[in-house]
């Protein structure tokens, strides 16, 4: 069960061999003795109803809030002095940074290793693909899983279906390219540390997320970090 469940399946997702990763990524995978075959067994599982577009159009909805699409952070926020610095101006409120941690200090101390994925979308003209929102495919493709929507969404299309293939590759820092994973191990982890260090000298600063924190985190952790963070700002308020 181990060759054909999980070996093949994190080299191609991370391009190690398991003995290469930590720890701590690896026991993302549950390990259960049922029938229960589902990969996340919480009791309460959900997705929006009108699916995440709609979800953050009405969290964004907001008097206070501003969304500026098409704009590079990184040219707005100068942290090259002893104070934050945005739009050319010293800055005192907090700033929440959810980029790249290495792209934020320019890469100074060298760029943190990521993994990124190929998205291959094919919409075929059949009722339905594999019965299921996501399979996994261990060992026989070389992509790691597929998707097809409508079982996620409860989306009813008859004679047609989208479904969507992942790659998984090594990030390149490419214009097209997306970071999705962090490659966490002892040597990467104190490269991060340097970054973190940096990002310390402000007092007003907060990394957050996958990217910031050079974390692997699930959507629910990522949440709960989310809310735990702005409790800590508005108390300081």
């Amino acid at each position: 069960m181990y060759e054909h469940v999980f070996v093949h399946y994190t080299m191609k997702q991370w391009g190690q061999t398991p003995e290469e990763i930590d720890p701590n990524t690896t026991a993302r995978v549950p390990v259960f003795l049922s029938r229960d075959d589902r990969y996340f067994q919480d009791a309460y599982q959900g997705m929006p109803l009108e699916g995440y577009t709609p979800l953050f159009e009405k969290l964004l909805d907001h008097p206070n809030i501003t969304v500026e699409l098409g704009t590079d952070a990184l040219k707005r926020l100068d942290l090259s002095g002893e104070r934050v610095r945005v739009d050319g101006a010293e800055f005192d409120g907090p700033v929440i940074y959810t980029g790249q941690a290495d792209e934020l200090f320019g890469f100074q101390f060298g760029p943190l290793p990521y993994r990124t994925l190929d998205f291959r979308f094919e919409t075929l003209p059949q009722d339905d693909f594999q019965g299921y929102g996501t399979v996994n495919y261990t060992v026989d493709e070389n992509y790691t899983r597929i998707t097809e929507f409508k079982h996620m969404t409860g989306q009813v299309k008859p004679g047609v279906t989208t479904i969507v293939k992942e790659y998984s590759r090594s990030y390149t820092g490419a214009p097209e390219e997306t970071p999705y994973y962090a490659i966490i191990n002892p040597e990467n982890n104190a490269l991060y540390a340097r970054y973190q260090e940096a990002a310390g000298r402000f007092s007003n600063l907060r990394l957050l997320g996958r990217l910031a924190e050079y974390k692997y985190y699930n959507m629910d952790a990522i949440v709960a970090r989310a809310l735990e963070l702005s409790d800590q700002l508005i108390e300081t308020l």
